[in-house]
């Protein structure tokens, strides 16, 4: 069955130095995937605010901090230095992507103003940074932009509408369990939500004593059978790439061996029936080791 790797590319530091090496892996593998890029300014030092740790306790908060917190000049991106544009800085590194035969969708224009206003964002600055996105996009890949996947599955309602009008295939906005239609505060969204289904190795991580290799074993447990719908897994490079790279080479190898076929976000959306997608209210809700409210798949809506 279909395991798609939904890939957030967040950081100029991570279009540099981590996707290089986790091309490299997925290409050993034989593995497809979903790149989706924050194309607009990098703001790392305001990425330090609750909003952005991950982490129960706060030797978990600071373990991930450690790993996917800016370093070097980045401390001072958007602060006290002008924020470099992923799109013009990472160039090469990003349209590197697409060269490897990857699927390229967007993530944001600007990730950090994402998680900062997005709970109380009205619809036409959500349609600013959405185009702002997709114009980058264009510029810089020569096509539209077919996925579109949140940062840390915050929107909001205009966000569901705004992806539905702008043409994309599909939205990967949330938590939940399988592919689905998005019903979002009674407004019905005719457009796939493909959620992330299995946690994120920053949550696993240093949670109630789990070590790396601890992160390894819970996935796979997860994995032993996968639905027909098929799972989401999703790598959040900032996070994820360095060290904890040897992990995602291990979980692509044993999820293979599983017998699972690593996929694209497209791949998985063409695999579903679009008239058999059920519908599922769709909420703000809290999530374990994230501040604020995430979106999270709900109850199937009555037909």
């Amino acid at each position: 069955m279909l395991l798609a790797l939904r890939v957030e590319v967040d950081s100029l530091a991570a279009a540099h130095h981590a996707l290089p090496s986790l091309l490299t892996a997925l290409q050993t593998t034989g593995a497809e995937a979903s790149f989706f890029i924050n194309l607009g300014p990098d703001r790392a030092a305001r990425s330090g605010g609750p909003l952005f740790q991950v982490g129960e306790s706060k030797l978990q908060r600071q373990l991930n901090r450690k790993q996917a917190g800016p370093k070097g000049m980045a401390r001072l991106y958007g602060l006290l230095m002008p924020a470099p544009q992923l799109h013009k800085e990472a160039k090469q590194a990003l349209q590197s992507i697409a060269a490897a035969g990857f699927e390229t969708g967007l993530l944001a224009w600007d990730r950090v103003s994402w998680v900062r206003e997005i709970a109380g964002a009205s619809e036409a600055w959500v349609e600013e940074e959405l185009k702002a996105g997709l114009f980058a996009f264009e510029q810089l890949f020569g096509e539209r932009a077919k996925g579109l996947a949140l940062p840390q599955w915050r929107s909001n309602r205009a966000a569901f509408r705004l992806a539905q009008r702008l043409g994309f295939d599909y939205l990967s906005a949330s938590r939940g369990s399988r592919p689905h239609l998005a019903v979002v505060e009674g407004e019905p969204v005719n457009l796939a939500q493909l959620p992330t289904t299995l946690p994120t190795l920053s949550e696993l991580i240093g949670a109630e004593g789990c070590d790396e290799q601890g992160a390894v074993e819970h996935l796979l447990k997860l994995t032993q059978s996968v639905p027909l719908t098929g799972h989401v897994f999703t790598i959040q490079l900032s996070a994820d790439g360095g060290k904890r790279l040897p992990l995602l080479a291990q979980l692509f190898a044993a999820w293979q061996a599983q017998g699972h076929e690593l996929s694209s976000l497209g791949k998985l959306h063409r695999f579903q029936q679009r008239d058999a997608l059920p519908w599922h209210a769709v909420q703000q809700q809290a999530w374990p080791g994230y501040q604020g409210l995430l979106t999270v798949q709900g109850a199937a809506f009555p037909n």
